[in-house]
């Protein structure tokens, strides 16, 4: 009886999982069929639907409440390139009209149960039915994204990382270390410059992959020196120089930008620019409402009692903030624009749980975090601490917070690499107290999300990358290919020639540099941090040497430093759209930027460089080895 009982619960258990959209099988990143336990599938579950799951009733009830829960009209209907498919409508319609995003109104044919659309422009419209008794988003999106360029090399680095020069330096890399990073590239023919994501932080989470939103920016990197009639604030004394001090220098920066906002607000002619900018986007004066409440009251927004009023300077200061750093990024993309280069950042895939975009909107977040299962980069698993999104209940939204996360980049990149392409395919939720290991897949809307990224790409005539690394699902590289999205490839281990739809790259901000790996580094470091027992390093350092070994035979090299020149030049013949290379690699970097599953265990997202950009300008032997890799290229193509 008990083994029927059993099975019963695993048939229940695996309809609620159909209906839900979670995942109960699927391949790993070594190619090996998994299974989720029902306990993690149960976990997963009773975050997703906000229900208590722990009986077999009340699995049964569920599903039979998803079944029956079906709306008069799919809540977000995609129209690739203009065309919208027959609209099925579960209720009695007489008519209907198409609310453009301009505010035009175009008419549909209703033919019984369905609704015709007429060819539609790109944009996000509203399809109004019964004089607006029923909804639907209509997202009218191009099939291809703009191209992106090829035939192209990169240099990448985080900002916080370069130096102008050895001695005049506020304690992190700012804007204008960044567009020396730009002149550098210039020099030497490089058009892609890139950085990490320098989206809004809180003052103690350096991560830029856990910003306090992901559709502002964050202050500590403006260019005083672009900021006329004021100074930059006085070299910071540091305990270490080799690494970014978080408090002492983002708290002196801070003071600095909090004097030029009385500054601002006592111009009325500054001011009324800073009006200006906050009346082309409103939501920065919501954003500046946020962050001068989390200023006063702590940034857990949970416990902030009720009737809070934000300190009318801590909201200027925050308003003064997003518009010094809105217009010195736009004026830096063209700049770069003008002389063929590109700007390329990174879009998080999430948002910290305390930030703005999570406040905004709190219902659309379940008690669940976005992660990894167990892969090639990160064996353990990964729990990233993001709050996961409720399908559902983005649709519902016409996910607007991900559409303003996109055009926020793409409003100064022209290149924009979204990380882990694969969570707006599937999204691996790791339930609030469950460890990384134990989760499970949960479906998104696919191709409503694709969608607006093809819509913001076209729209900002830039390029997109996926980051498909790790585990990724066949659907994903269709995806990628179909919409002329880029995908990307690591060099590192092996050479495997990347596709000519590839953005290739030697190293990442989550693989140790070149110099570390070459010396197996990462593997004693995994080693101390219990990640790795005896048997499990040795292993690892095996698999390294052989991988080492394999490299100098195919490129007849002996020593780490040719034989990552010869890797890199390998790299740029490659058919690949973008060849990136690693300024940490370029300078042979032991230090690394993230370990993957630590926090505070160690100093990640901290690293200052200890060579200066006009040190590197200067030194002939670099740049001809940058020259070099550039000729390697293929001619550009568009």
């Amino acid at each position: 009886m008990a083994t029927m009982e059993s099975r019963a619960v695993d048939g229940d258990l695996q309809a609620l999982c159909d209906a839900a959209g979670v995942v109960t099988a699927w391949v790993d990143a070594w190619n090996r069929p998994q299974v989720g336990p029902a306990e993690d599938l149960l976990g997963v579950l009773a975050a997703l639907l906000g229900r208590d799951l722990r009986t077999r009733s009340a699995i049964v009830a569920a599903t039979s409440d998803l079944r029956g829960d079906v709306p008069a009209i799919e809540p977000v209907v995609v129209a690739w390139d203009g065309l919208a498919p027959p609209i099925e409508v579960r209720t009695a319609v007489t008519d209907g009209v198409v609310v453009l995003e301009s505010g035009g109104e175009v008419p549909v044919r209703i033919d019984g149960g369905t609704v015709v659309v007429p060819p539609l422009p790109n944009g996000y419209h509203t399809l109004a039915l019964n004089g607006g008794d029923h909804t639907a988003w209509i997202f009218a999106a191009p099939v291809r994204a703009h191209p992106a360029p090829h035939g192209v090399l990169g240099l990448i680095s985080p900002t916080y990382s370069l130096r102008m020069n050895a001695t005049d330096d506020v304690g992190i890399g700012t804007l204008s270390e960044l567009a020396g990073l730009a002149d550098v590239c210039r020099d030497a023919g490089i058009a892609v410059v890139g950085t990490l994501p320098l989206l809004a932080a809180f003052p103690d989470q350096p991560s830029p992959y856990a910003p306090a939103s992901r559709r502002a920016w964050n202050e500590v990197f403006v260019d005083f020196d672009a900021i006329p009639d004021w100074s930059a604030p006085s070299p910071i004394p540091q305990g270490d120089p080799r690494w970014v001090d978080y408090d002492r220098t983002g708290a002196a920066i801070r003071e600095s930008l909090a004097s030029y906002a009385r500054h601002v607000g006592s111009s009325p002619r500054l001011r009324a620019q800073v009006d200006a900018f906050i009346g082309r986007d409103p939501e920065m004066s919501s954003y500046a409402r946020f962050r001068a409440l989390a200023d006063d009251h702590g940034r857990n927004w949970r416990a902030w009692s009720d009737g809070v009023v934000p300190d009318p300077e801590r909201i200027a200061y925050h308003e003064t903030v997003q518009w010094l750093m809105d217009g010195q990024l736009r004026a830096l993309s063209s700049d770069l624009e003008a002389r063929g280069q590109f700007l390329y950042l990174d879009l998080p895939i999430g948002c910290h749980p305390d930030g703005f975009d999570i406040w905004d909107r709190p219902e659309l977040f379940a008690p669940a975090s976005l992660g990894a299962p167990p892969d090639t980069l990160f064996v353990g698993g990964q729990d990233w601490g993001l709050p996961a999104s409720i399908p559902s209940l983005s649709r519902l939204d016409g996910h607007a917070n991900f559409r303003k996360a996109i055009a926020r980049q793409l409003s100064v990149a022209g290149l924009l690499r979204i990380d882990h392409v694969m969570g707006i395919h599937r999204a691996w939720w790791v339930p609030h107290g469950a460890g990384a290991t134990h989760g499970a897949y949960v479906m998104q809307p696919t191709d409503e999300m694709f969608a607006i990224i093809c819509i913001e790409s076209a729209r900002a005539g830039a390029g997109v990358v996926g980051e498909n690394l790790g585990t990724v699902p066949p659907e994903i590289r269709s995806a990628l290919d179909e919409h002329d999205l880029l995908g990307m490839a690591v060099a590192q281990d092996g050479v495997s020639e990347p596709r000519p739809n590839d953005l290739v790259a030697l190293s990442s901000h989550d693989t140790p540099a070149f110099a570390a790996w070459w010396e197996a580094m990462d593997v004693d470091d995994l080693l101390d941090l219990g990640v790795f027992d005896d048997e499990r390093a040795d292993e690892e350092r095996e698999q390294r040497w052989t991988a080492i070994d394999g490299l100098r035979h195919e490129f007849g090299t002996d020593g780490p430093e040719d034989t990552r020149d010869a890797l890199m030049t390998w790299m740029a013949g490659t058919p690949a759209a973008v060849a990136l290379v690693n300024l940490d690699d370029l300078i042979m970097e032991h230090r690394r930027q993230n370990i993957p599953g630590t926090d505070w265990e160690r100093p990640n997202w901290r690293l200052r460089h200890d060579v200066a950009l006009d040190e590197l300008a200067a030194d002939d032997h670099f740049m001809d080895r940058l020259r070099a890799i550039v000729a390697a290229r293929p001619e550009p193509q568009g």
